[in-house]
């Protein structure tokens, strides 16, 4: 039930945010989180192998596929079948072959991986239902030094305006917790802020 719970929130943003007035439609979703700019801020290269934590149907996926080029692999994760097997389709349509869906468990992305270069996670740590056991165990697949990229809705104190979404001191507190340590932040985007963390030494 939980687990049923969490992928409609993941595959339904855009009926959940309704009353925020958000639009996810990925047309206008790339005006306010331009793709491009949240990867050059993370630091994306060719090359990486990185894992994209709640990849949805894969509005980042793609520009993180073109960015890590031929030498580089996106391992993108979900818990909603039907995200993934969009993203399987895209892909094969597209001739992408440097992306591989990885089905998760409510509490564990389950990448194939140890070593990851980079995990990002875009607009899911809010959809966690257990965010600080997910986030440690995000641990267990990351390379040491490895930035863990989030990026979230900057509500500040304003959570009533924005019911689905942590404010930023939850989202810190939450990070905290779970045992990271925050390299900085980026705030050039107009609704959200990039955190960039590494765990804690």
């Amino acid at each position: 039930m939980v687990k049923r719970r969490l992928s409609m929130i993941l595959m339904t943003a855009s009926l959940i945010l309704a009353g925020t007035g958000i639009v996810l439609a990925e047309t206008d979703r790339e005006t306010w989180q331009p793709p491009e700019q949240i990867l050059d801020a993370a630091g994306v290269r060719a090359g990486m192998r990185i894992g994209e934590a709640g990849a949805g149907t894969g509005f980042l996926t793609f520009h993180l596929a073109k960015r890590v080029g031929d030498e580089g692999v996106v391992f993108a994760n979900d818990i909603s079948a039907s995200g993934l097997a969009a993203i399987r389709g895209k892909a094969e349509r597209d001739g992408v072959s440097n992306i591989v869906t990885v089905m998760g468990e409510i509490e564990d992305p389950v990448f194939p991986e140890n070593d990851l270069d980079m995990v990002v996670m875009v607009y899911v740590l809010h959809c966690l239902e257990r965010p600080v056991r997910f986030m440690n165990n995000l641990k267990g697949y990351l390379k040491s030094g490895a930035p863990v990229v989030i990026v979230e809705r900057n509500t500040h104190h304003e959570r009533a305006h924005y019911p689905a979404f942590m404010t930023n001191r939850q989202i810190l507190e939450t990070i905290q917790e779970s045992g990271y340590e925050l390299v900085r932040t980026e705030t050039f985007l107009p609704r959200d802020t990039i955190y960039i963390y590494q765990i804690a030494r």
